[in-house]
Formats: structure tokens, C-alpha cells, sequence
């Protein structure tokens, strides 16, 4: 079966660039227009998905060829089926992905794998006619790689866009993006401050204005237009009645989370709460997914929900599921230091501290070897996500871990994943793609523990 698919993917020369804001300005723009776009991500990112989400009213979804390469075509389906367009976002450069030899990670290697058409932004301030060497090598260096249109961003003045324009060879000019404030986004120590701490739609207005004035939408719509047909086998979503209820920590200090996740716990059985550890009490779940986020932004409104805190190492202490991430691992620890260096107390299910330092970040994928048997992972699984974290786990040394890493750092010495009883944290963010059998093993684990 083959379907169009209408497509178009937005990439850089590299990371600033400017995609992000141009890519939130067409999705507004196209939203207006009544093409119902659908978004997506390329690369291991939470924030500009939250921006995504929040202009369309739906989710972004993430997509990785490192991560997942075998459930790319699917992930995108299963979110650009009730689409009239699809807009990807690239991650980095064009060609950035896992290391300098390999293209896997990167959105060159997405858009090839989903015969997508790139239209590539490039920073122009203090370019001239060398724009257009910079165009020509990205698209001479990849013959694969389908560059069917460029934007010139930081563009000075009209003149500037026309001796721009003049120096591409071949390749067509769809817009020019004159500098201006309005399309800047504040920033934090994990990159843009998530969109669902404060959402500023002006922003996002003016944002879409100035891209509507400066780049050729329907330029855009033809480019994605022409995208080849996608074959495919793909049948729809299947929800199974929710026999678990599972408890989604969603709130200011936890939100990092993948869709592809959430939705593949409720086609294993699961109902999903979401609830809120700085202001809720703990519902009355099967199992608890605590994501990433800025908990040590939040860290004195956590500490002041000692009821939250004690119920939550409780259940941990009786053996509920538990699986938590980045900053669900920091919740679960005794304690955190934040920025300011003041101690603010958490759960305590872990005999460990939290301290962070915004002068040393840990980023990268990671690949993770289950050596012990626990709540997601049966021993000898193997499973792929990323690190992103300016914080570091003080352990007292007697902690048990899930994992060994065959890339990234973990905790301690290439090890990840520290547990008690059936609770499971560490800094991995995994995406459950790589591993499909992950969802069924924690919603079986959370039934079980509910019928005890």
C-alpha cells in the first residue's frame, strides 16, 4: 500500500541556526490554513516538542535513526496519518548524528529513510556570496539527500537576501528572514525554557507573522507535496482497555517525556494518570512513571509536599513498580542540592544526594545492557536512549544498577539504572521503540503488583 504523505523536512547547517523558531512560525502558518500539519522532531530533544505541541494542539512526536531504526516508518505513520502535511524538524546540522563517520542519528539519514525533501536554513549574518559555497557543499555532499529548497536566516536587509539569492547555484531561494527580536527564545541550562512554563502566545504570533513576511509558505506546500509515496503496512493504533492504572508524573519539574512511550503503555493495557508531585496527592495507581525535567528548579515546592514524598517511597518500599528517568531519579533520591547550592529533601527511596553543576553537561546517546532482571528489563535485554543532565549522583556504594552502558556514562562508571525493591531509576531516557517489549514488561509487572 503507498500513501503521499505530504512532507517536508526543516534542517540546519548546524545547531542555532535558526529551524526551530521558522519550523514553530509554519506550523502556525499551515495550522491557519487549515492543513492540519503534524509535527516531528528528528533527534533526542523534549523542548522544541513542547513548542511544537503547544502552537498545533497535539503532540510532536520524536524520530531517530539510532535510536529506533527499525521503527521510523512506523512512528511516522502512525502520527502523519490524519494529516493533510507533516513538518520535521532536523536536530543539529543536516549531517551531525552519532559520531564523524556514521550518518545514523542524523536528519540527513531521516530524511533518506522517509523520502523527505529538506529545505536547509542558513544562518546568513556576515555571509555574503559565500552562502551559496556553504549551500552548494551541503548539497554535493550527500547526492542521497534530497535539498530542494533553501531559507537564508539573519538576513540584514533586502539587499542582502538579493546577493544572497544571486550566489545559489541551482538550488531555489524560499525566503530570506530579515533579523528581528521576536524570533528568539529564552534559554536555560538544558536549552530553551520548556514552552508549559510560560506560554506566550504573542510569541508564537509574532514569530508566524514574520515568517509569513519573509519566506514563500506555498513554496513550502509544494516542496512537501512533492514527496514520493510511502510504502507501508501500517493498520492503525490498537488500544487495549486500561487493566493498570499508571501514574504519569506532569507537571513544571516533570516533562520530559516521549509520546511514543505514553501511547505505547496504553496499547500494553495501561490507563494513564497524570498527576502532579509538586501539588497533588499520589493517586490511586498500579505504578509510577516518573519522567525528566527541572526538579532542582522546583526543588523547594517539592520539598514542600512532604505527603507526596512519603507516599511515594512507601509504594516504592512495598514493592509498586516504579520507573523513573533524569529527573525522576534526582525526586527519588534522598536529596537535591540545587543551583543556588541549598539542600532541599526528596523521596529518600535511594540512600543518595543530588548535585548539580551548570559548568559540566553530559550529553550523548546511550546504549544500555540489562545485567540484572528489573521492572522494564529482563536480563540480556538490550535498550538505546540519551543522557542530558547538568547534575551528578552521589551514591554511598551500595547501590545495586539495572545496566552497564556500552556507550554513554550512567551514574558511576559506565553503569545506569539504580534499584530497590521494583523501583528502577537512572539518567538513560530510554525510547521504548528500541526495545517494543519494555511496555508489556512494566504494565505486566504494575498487574501484577495490583492484583497482590
Amino acid at each position: 500500500m503507498k500513501n503521499a504523505f505530504p512532507r517536508v523536512m526543516i534542517a540546519g547547517t548546524h545547531s542555532g541556526s535558526g529551524k526551530s523558531t521558522i519550523t514553530m512560525g509554519l506550523l502556525l502558518i499551515l495550522k491557519e490554513m487549515g492543513l492540519d500539519p503534524q509535527s516531528f522532531k528528528a533527534g533526542p530533544d523534549y523542548l522544541d516538542p513542547m513548542h511544537h505541541t503547544l502552537v498545533l494542539g497535539k503532540e510532536c512526536r520524536n524520530l531517530d535513526t539510532w535510536m529506533f531504526p527499525a521503527g521510523i516508518k512506523d512512528a511516522f505513520i502512525s502520527g502523519a496519518a490524519s494529516s493533510k502535511i507533516s513538518v520535521i524538524e532536523g536536530v543539529m546540522g543536516l549531517y551531525d548524528g552519532v559520531d564523524g563517520i556514521s550518518e545514523e542519528g542524523s536528519s540527513a539519514h531521516l530524511s533518506k529513510m522517509l523520502n523527505t525533501p529538506v529545505i536547509l536554513v542558513i544562518d546568513a549574518k556576515g555571509m555574503a556570496r559565500s552562502a551559496g559555497a556553504v549551500a552548494t557543499g551541503f548539497n554535493e555532499y550527500d547526492k542521497d539527500v534530497n535539498i530542494a529548497g533553501v531559507i537564508f536566516n539573519r538576513v540584514g536587509s533586502r539587499r542582502h537576501l538579493k546577493i544572497l539569492e544571486e550566489s545559489l547555484k541551482g538550488i531555489p531561494c524560499l525566503g530570506g528572514v530579515i533579523r528581528d527580536d521576536c524570533m528568539k527564545l529564552e534559554s536555560r541550562h538544558l536549552g530553551l525554557v520548556p514552552a508549559t512554563e510560560s506560554v506566550d502566545r504573542d510569541r508564537y504570533r509574532r514569530i508566524a507573522d514574520h515568517v509569513r513576511s519573509n519566506v514563500d509558505v506555498e513554496g513550502i506546500i509544494k516542496v512537501a507535496n512533492s514527496a514520493r509515496p510511502l510504502d507501508h503496512e501500517w493498520s492503525g493504533d490498537v488500544h487495549i482497555d486500561g487493566r493498570v492504572r499508571i501514574g504519569v508524573a506532569r507537571d513544571p519539574a516533570f516533562n520530559f517525556y516521549y509520546i511514543h512511550n505514553i501511547e505505547a503503555l496504553r496499547r500494553a493495557g495501561a490507563e494513564i494518570v497524570p498527576f502532579s508531585p509538586i501539588s497533588d496527592d499520589l493517586p490511586d495507581v498500579d505504578g509510577l512513571y516518573l519522567g525528566g525535567g527541572y526538579p532542582e528548579v522546583f526543588s523547594e515546592v517539592l520539598e514542600g509536599n512532604p505527603s507526596m514524598r512519603s507516599k511515594i517511597k512507601k509504594a516504592s518500599d512495598d514493592g509498586m513498580p516504579v520507573y523513573a528517568e533524569c529527573g525522576g531519579l534526582m525526586y527519588l533520591c534522598s536529596s537535591i542540592v540545587n543551583m543556588e547550592g541549598k539542600e532541599r529533601r526528596m523521596c529518600g527511596v535511594f540512600d543518595a544526594y543530588t548535585e548539580m553543576d551548570d559548568r559540566k553537561m553530559t550529553l550523548g546517546y546511550v546504549e544500555a545492557n540489562s545485567v540484572k532482571e528489573n521492572v522494564i528489563c529482563d536480563r540480556g535485554w538490550t535498550t538505546r536512549g540519551h543522557e542530558f543532565h547538568y547534575s551528578r549522583i552521589k551514591p554511598t556504594g551500595n547501590e545495586r544498577y539495572a545496566f552497564e552502558l556500552t556507550r554513554g556514562r550512567g551514574i558511576t562508571e559506565n553503569k545506569d539504572g539504580m534499584m530497590s525493591e521494583n523501583t528502577l531509576a537512572g539518567y538513560l531516557h530510554i525510547h521504548f521503540a528500541s526495545n517494543p517489549k519494555i511496555p508489556n514488561r512494566f504494565v505486566e509487572n504494575c498487574s501484577r503488583y495490583g492484583r497482590k
